[in-house]
């Protein structure tokens, strides 16, 4: 063997030198991309930080569940008091308040909201004296958990984080001032923010980073964004392991993600620009008894990863003289790398990019397919010289390949890729109807499967199909395979680049950048292929060959008359037949790799990142009430978008790599169908609620609802013994209109710590003012938690008596009015006094008025309040392992009495 044969052996474009780097392309992106995902090791040096004492913050925060409206709330709050006083203590420079007087009242959507507030504030005043009545850096977490979860993810870790910032700044005192909120009421919708912003040191603060928690331990990622300027606080200099994706943000800005946080009310309600730092992963423990430390992913690995971010952006924000407190409100484009580096551009610099690369990109390229052809035309000619025929034949040429059918060669050269789309799109889709028909839930626990059984697949429908050729004719060259595969794919990036940039001009959406790097990728392999047919790159001679002995021309060749000239030769022309035996055609040596390494590395990187976040973000969203078909899309589209960038090189994978992942495919794709899709480990969520209504003339009427997935919820019913027997009523839920709210009358009746007499539950007084008027009076037993429904007429106006006067400045009622009024007090059995006004003068005002009990014997273990619910004790204990119980609102009984003027 030759040393060209052995160059071409290894780097050839040959079927194994492609294949193997294709295979080690991809094993090495994911693996990577898995591994870095993974939380990283705490290390030695925790640069200030007490890693072992937020810890022990967090076992006190999170013992057990602490609503507002629980006694344990208030235990929690007592012990963040004593950290943050014994802190201070040290210092002169560190304020604590405690914050009993912030109260307001404001509106959202089609609800009300009067609100006592009971934060927790710490002031750490800077050194510059600039900085000291603003430009001031707020840090914000809740210290309150929902009525069904300690709360570890939810917010403890959040809070446990901020207590080391006291510590930390105290210490290392910054130069602007920094201002926390440990905030209460943050489950009941964003209250101890709104509450904040009643506050004087609100006005202090321009920029803010708040901690939250949507799951259960993991990495935190950076969820939204402001701007670009606070953005700059999460460069890997200063955090060492960014996670952050702009796609999170755009997925809140569409409503695709429904859960709120801080954030909400800091931006739209002070204009105070910032980030929110928040765990995402292990959905399906949120507002569970599983988010605890015990099942926490990560546990102390997880807490030290919020730590080190909000350490890194809090001492980058609070020591930074310009361009993160900057007023430039532009729209962000970043996303990590691997956990290493943080890539961060304006969304107007991409705009205007693919603005320029959509006009200047087909020029470019055509005008180097022209040269190329010109060449390629200019070097033929001069290869053949004036061959018999050449120029007068070219029309019987064109019959010929009419007749014999060479055209078909050509045309399905240019139209299988698209093909292959159309029936890989067709398959993709086939396959989500199967998972959404026979097995729905299988992402819940089994997102990597079900994204590695779309994967296979898109493999399947496109290599194959781009591997075809015409029987009985000849392949084109490999070259030529790969550059028109190339060429299509530009294309296809071309349109999709189109849409992008409309999308960004329309809805200012970042998260399709992915789009952009691909474009450019394969535009500059596309300018390769023409440099390589420029230069006349071959593929090597095969190594065996056959050669015929020379044989005369035929009669018809001999016919054609030739004008003697000096170049003709005295021997007459004769012609040899070659046969190739046994050999494959090869590629150019080189080529091949270059451009292998452009399209296909970065592509499958940016698009494997935002999979594994859509998938940890996604998968278990479903028993939220989430549209099934649009989790399915989501993983089928990353899946065929990781398969696409190998599609030039395609003809030249071996078949044995078909028939494995074809192997997988099946095996995968079977276990998603018929395995059991929920575990203890990935547990199924269902909502609980209690109604009572008490009447002066009827017994008290308990109701007690579930809410699930409609496929599993009368199997849970079903373990219950209080359903037994009796007739259970289901309904699709308004709040979840994916979910199945089923409810049947109970016996269990819960207690707030007194008798059940109406005058027990709650007292209500209600007396009409004017003819639009009246004022309404409710008091609770053993709760700081009531509500009133106005069934009839909308309000335009409350106000409630001994509260500020007014609504929060643009958070007022709406025009329309609103038809249910929350109201919250810092002490228990208050006794609230509302006046509100209606429109409609004409037609009576009916409703009802209602309170809210969250605390349960085994939720409230050592606080001793008395108050019990059986019928959610009952649901605790005998729920299969693979399903769990959240709170389906604020309060996990409400009973309510009717009244009407």
């Amino acid at each position: 063997m030759t040393l060209v044969q052995k160059i071409s052996s290894v780097f050839a474009f040959r079927t194994l030198p492609t294949t193997v780097l294709a295979s080690l392309i991809y094993l090495a992106i994911f693996i990577s991309v898995l591994v870095t995902d993974d939380l990283p090791a705490v290390p030695k040096n925790k640069k200030g930080l007490d890693l072992d004492q937020a810890y022990s913050d967090l076992h006190e925060i999170a013992k057990q569940p602490h609503p507002y409206n629980s006694h344990a709330n208030d235990a929690v709050r007592s012990y963040i008091l004593g950290r943050v006083h014994d802190i201070a203590a040290e210092h002169k420079y560190v304020h604590v308040v405690d914050d009993l007087v912030s109260n307001g009242s404001w509106a959202s959507g089609a609800y009300g909201v009067y609100f006592e507030g009971t934060n927790i504030l710490v002031k750490i005043d800077g050194t510059e004296k600039e900085y000291t009545e603003h430009g001031g850096v707020l840090f914000s977490a809740h210290y309150d958990s929902v009525s069904t979860a300690p709360g570890a993810t939810d917010d403890g870790m959040g809070v446990a984080t901020l207590l080391q910032l006291i510590q930390f700044f105290a210490q290392n005192r910054p130069k602007r001032t920094a201002v926390f909120n440990i905030n209460n009421g943050e489950e009941d919708w964003l209250n101890g923010a709104h509450a904040f912003l009643v506050h004087p040191w609100s006005n202090i603060t321009d920029t803010f980073l708040n901690l939250e928690g949507a799951a259960s331990g993991g990495r935190p990622i950076l969820f939204r964004a402001t701007s670009s300027a606070p953005l700059l606080s999460f460069l890997n200099t200063h955090v060492p392991h960014p996670h952050a994706n702009v796609l999170s943000q755009d997925a809140f800005a569409r409503g695709v993600i429904r859960s709120g946080t801080d954030y909400e009310v800091y931006f739209a309600g002070a204009d105070i620009d910032g980030l929110d730092l928040a765990f995402y992963k292990g959905r399906s423990k949120y507002h569970t008894k599983f988010d605890a430390i015990p099942y926490t992913a990560g546990q102390k690995r997880a807490l030290w990863s919020m730590l080190e971010a909000a350490r890194g952006s809090g001492v980058a924000l609070v020591n930074n003289d310009g361009p993160m407190h900057s007023k430039d409100s532009s729209s962000a484009v970043y996303f990590d790398l691997f956990g290493a580096a943080l890539i961060l551009f304006p969304l107007s610099s991409l705009f205007t990019f693919n603005i320029v690369l959509l006009a200047v990109g087909p020029i470019v390229l055509i005008l180097l397919l022209v040269c190329e052809a010109a060449i390629r035309y200019n070097r033929r000619n001069g290869e053949n010289g004036n061959a018999p025929g050449s120029h007068d034949n070219l029309w019987g040429h064109l019959w010929n390949s009419v007749v014999s059918l060479r055209w078909l060669s050509g045309f399905w050269r240019w139209s299988k890729f698209w093909f292959a789309l159309l029936v890989t799109a067709g398959l993709q889709v086939l396959l989500a109807s199967s998972f959404l028909n026979i097995n729905t839930f299988i992402v819940h626990s089994s997102p990597y499967l079900v994204f590695l059984s779309f994967f296979t697949l898109a493999y399947l429908s496109i290599v194959p199909i781009l591997q075809l050729t015409i029987p009985f004719q000849k392949a084109p060259v490999p070259e030529q395979q790969k550059q028109t595969i190339l060429l299509q794919t530009y294309v296809l990036t071309w349109v999709l680049l189109l849409c992008a940039t409309i999308v960004i001009s329309k809805a200012s959406i970042g998260g399709l950048y992915f789009i952009t790097g691909w474009s450019v990728l394969v535009f500059l392999s596309c300018c390769i292929g023409c440099v390589e047919g420029m230069l006349g790159a071959e593929g090597t001679t095969p190594f065996l060959v056959f050669v015929r002995q020379p044989t005369p021309l035929t009669e018809e060749e001999q016919d054609v008359e030739e004008t003697p000239t000096e170049n003709t030769p005295l021997i007459p022309r004769t012609r040899h037949d070659v046969h190739v035996v046994g050999q494959e055609e090869t590629g150019a040596i080189g080529w091949w790799i270059l451009q292998m390494l452009i399209v296909v590395p970065v592509p499958v990187v940016l698009v494997s990142h935002i999979a594994v976040i859509a998938l940890s973000a996604m998968s278990q969203t479903l028993s939220d009430g989430s549209s099934a078909a649009t989790v399915y899309g989501a993983v089928a589209s990353l899946a065929c978008l990781t398969v696409l960038p190998i599609a030039p090189f395609s003809f030249k994978l071996h078949r044995f790599l078909a028939y494995i992942l074809g192997a997988i495919f099946v095996l995968v794709t079977l276990y998603s169908w018929f395995a059991f899709p929920f575990s203890q480990e990935e547990p199924l969520k269902v909502y609980f609620l209690q109604n009572l209504t008490l009447s002066p003339t009827l017994e008290t009427r308990a109701v007690t609802t579930l809410t699930g997935a409609s496929d599993y919820i009368m199997e849970l019913i079903s373990h219950l013994p209080s359903a037994s027997g009796q007739d259970v009523s289901c309904n699709y839920s308004q709040a979840r209109l994916s979910l199945q709210s089923c409810s049947w009358k109970t016996d269990l009746i819960p207690s707030p710590g007194g008798n059940l007499t109406s005058g027990t539950w709650l007292q209500t007084n209600v007396t009409r003012l004017g003819a639009t008027s009246a004022r309404i009076c409710v008091q609770g037993q053993n709760t700081r938690s009531c509500r009133i429904y106005f069934d009839t007429n909308p309000i335009i106006r409350y106000e409630l008596h001994g509260g500020s006067v007014g609504m929060q400045p643009r958070y007022e009622v709406p025009e329309d009015g609103i038809k249910e009024l929350r109201i919250w007090s810092r002490t228990w059995d208050k006794n609230f006094t509302v006046d509100v006004e209606w429109l409609d003068s004409a037609s009576d005002m009916g409703g009802r008025v209602a309170c809210e009990w969250n605390e349960y014997e085994s939720g409230s273990v050592g606080v001793g309040t008395g108050g019990k619910i059986p019928a959610l004790e009952e649901v605790l204990t005998f729920l299969p392992k693979w399903a769990v119980v959240t709170k389906m609102t604020d309060g996990l009984v409400e009973v309510s009495s009717e009244f009407w003027l």
